[in-house]
């Protein structure tokens, strides 16, 4: 495979949620009679895969539906993350836009907008965390600032200045972010002259800081395993934290377009404030049950509990010369079992790139885009069984699914 293929295909593993939801100039508020207890978006893209338009809309369960989007929410926010928090939403705006916007969710169980923030131009904030009612955090991958802002007001209160822990130049590109204990726990991509980690430098960096203070605790960084690119923007639920309190890290090494990079999972045990050397998941060089092929990375998390990770694993086996980034069905969705460190397929049909995965009681919910529908398959985690067919079937590409209240979301 081609350094250029695989530059074109890794900026496209990066951005393509970006990509895909750039819409009109004019704010839309929410129709404050849609209610529901889940959330779900679709994308409708356009035809060179680039461009299009996002729709949000509550619905109240998982009764098999289908849902157009001619009363959905169409934002048009230039953003591509979405974030619940809560009864709160955040947008994200990474690309075009620099307005983080909030919508709640009230006792009437309908959305309204609630506030919003303009940033720095060209911020992209990558992700939120609210640490309590008056104070949350946002990671901003531009700026090299991790921001504080007042939540209830939207109001900024604050900036963590993270520059000197650049490597390769003055930004370390803060991705995802977590909080444990009273620190908060920030992944550096540490992205140099472009989409990638040096290619001499295969490790991974993750800050530590005081959330009383907002001071560096430290920055630790993993360097046995050869991954790198501690999460991905506009991705959530790449680091997250299990029942037992441990974080992981997802790793995407480059998306597979830097030679000796990995792609995988670490882990920060609780109670400690440095990688676990005794464990690591290498997942560019594992052994998926049920598939032969090689993973270079993988999308849309959830963590489902009892050590089970659900993933759209991505196989760039399963494109077409050239990459059909709409057609092609690249993803395969999959278990990862990381107390045994294991991982394998769960019967459900493969996908292209833009998709979600979501969790509803005992089921993972998987936003797909397959060659018979699109929409939202299910997995039972306590019986194994799947569902034929998209049990919500949207118009377009499901690309978010949260339950209102769940504890892993």
């Amino acid at each position: 495979m081609g350094r250029n293929y695989l530059k074109l295909l890794t900026l496209y593993l990066l951005l393509s949620v970006i990509l895909l939801v750039s819409c009109d100039d004019d704010p839309v508020s929410p129709d404050t009679n849609k209610e529901g207890e889940i959330a779900i978006v679709s994308c409708v893209p356009n035809p060179d895969g680039r461009s299009g338009s996002i729709y949000l809309q509550l619905i109240d369960d998982l009764t098999p539906n289908s849902y157009d989007n001619s009363t959905a929410l169409p934002f048009t926010l230039n953003s591509d993350q979405i974030v619940v928090k809560g009864e709160d939403l955040f947008i994200l705006p990474f690309a075009q836009s620099d307005v983080i916007k909030k919508y709640t969710r009230g006792a009437s169980k309908t959305l309204s907008k609630t506030g919003q923030l303009i940033l720095e131009s060209n911020s992209s904030p990558t992700s939120i965390v609210k640490l309590n009612e008056t104070k949350a955090y946002v990671a901003l991958m531009n700026r090299a600032k991790i921001l504080i802002i007042n939540p209830q007001t939207m109001e900024k209160t604050g900036e963590i200045d993270i520059t000197k822990y650049g490597v390769g130049d003055a930004n370390p590109d803060a991705n995802q972010i977590v909080l444990r204990d009273g620190k908060l726990y920030v992944a550096l991509a540490q992205m140099v002259g472009g989409y990638y980690a040096a290619k001499e430098r295969p490790k991974v960096d993750v800050l530590i800081i005081d959330t009383a203070t907002d001071k560096v605790l430290k920055m630790i960084t993993e360097e046995s395993t050869g991954m790198s690119q501690p999460t991905r923007p506009a991705d959530i639920n790449q680091m997250f934290i299990d029942e037992k309190n441990d974080i992981y890290v997802i790793c995407q090494g480059g998306f597979g377009a830097v030679p000796g990079h990995k792609c995988g999972i670490l882990r920060i045990k609780n109670g400690e404030t440095e990688f676990d050397s005794g464990f690591s998941i290498n997942v560019t060089d594992g052994t998926i049950v049920g598939e032969s092929n090689s993973v270079t990375a993988l999308f849309y998390p959830q963590y489902g509990g009892n050590g089970k990770l659900y993933v759209h694993a991505s196989l760039p086996a399963y494109f077409s010369t050239p990459p059909n980034f709409l057609k092609d069905r690249i993803c395969v969705p999959i278990e990862i079992d990381l107390y045994n460190k294991t991982m394998k397929t769960i019967g459900l049909p493969r996908s292209n790139s833009y998709g979600s995965t979501g969790i509803y009681k005992d089921e993972i919910i998987f936003g797909l885009a397959t060659d018979t529908d699109n929409g939202f398959y299910t997995y039972n985690m306590s019986t194994g069984k799947v569902s034929e067919g998209a049990i919500i079937k949207t118009t377009g590409t499901p690309f978010l699914f949260k339950h209102f209240g769940e504890k892993f979301n």
